[in-house]
């Protein structure tokens, strides 16, 4: 699972413009979240002391390194063609949450918390498509767990409770409305007893706990089905569609 939240800090994660909700489309911008040539970031200490807190509400370690790196990809919402990420060397690692599920209490190991920027937003018209700029550079953390989670439900009280302590915390107020909160999750399946996992399908950018639920509700047995059947399952990206109620593959994935 790979949880993205936006961080409750009054600008952006490399530049001083505002980390607001609602205004007017790319008036939230300047020419360091633009990625114009000759400007430099200059990284957002706010943002920098929340994922530290995160780490230490996780039980993760927080080293006293980290650094950013740039991840190239070309999308019409990433205006600079990269994306500033961490890799290597991420700000928290090595974690755990534990929260109430059925009877007693489990344990999700949490891989690390990473700070980056996060991208615009599409709108798609009839007959053209628009960007807004203005979340562009909004801080960023992903928490990203270890394949923990053996259900649906798990995954849906794992992202409750990860909510919670992130609310509690001041590190994110996790309006789903606003899309402060979106979640990527990788599944596979395998025969039981079997410990080397399976192929992973990921299913990209779901924005409701509910929704989540019914993707891998849908998506665990569109796996096992075509194992059965004797097809191949190949790692790809997939996305929901919540109102067909099915997932629909985007991209396969290169080795």
């Amino acid at each position: 699972m790979e949880t993205h939240c936006q961080l409750k800090t009054k600008s952006k994660m490399f530049c001083g413009c505002a980390n607001e909700f609602g205004a007017e489309p790319n008036t939230n911008v300047c020419p360091v979240c633009l990625g114009m040539p000759g400007v430099l970031p200059v990284p957002n200490e706010r943002a920098l002391q929340l994922t530290a807190l995160t780490g230490y509400l996780l039980n993760c370690e927080v080293p006293g390194f980290a650094k950013f790196d740039r991840k190239n990809y070309f999308y019409p919402d990433v205006c600079k063609d990269y994306q500033i990420t961490q890799y290597d060397f991420p700000s928290t690692t090595t974690g755990h949450l534990d929260f109430e599920f059925g009877d007693g209490i489990e344990r999700v190991r949490v891989t690390r918390a990473h700070l980056e920027e996060d991208v615009g937003k599409n709108t798609h018209f009839d007959q053209h498509s628009g960007v807004d700029f203005n979340r562009a550079g909004v801080p960023l953390l992903e928490i990203v767990s270890e394949p923990d989670l053996r259900s649906a439900d798990m995954a849906y009280e794992y992202l409750n409770a990860l909510k919670d302590i992130l609310i509690y915390g001041g590190i994110s107020d996790c309006d789903m409305e606003k899309g402060m909160v979106r979640c990527d999750v990788n599944i596979s399946v395998r025969p039981k007893g079997e410990e080397k996992l399976g192929v992973k399908v990921e299913i990209k950018n779901m924005n409701t706990f509910s929704g989540m639920r019914r993707a891998i509700n849908y998506e665990v047995p569109r796996q096992i089905e075509m194992l059965k059947s004797g097809g191949t399952l190949v790692q790809e990206t997939r996305r929901w569609d919540d109102v067909a109620g099915i997932t629909e593959s985007m991209r396969t994935k290169e080795h």
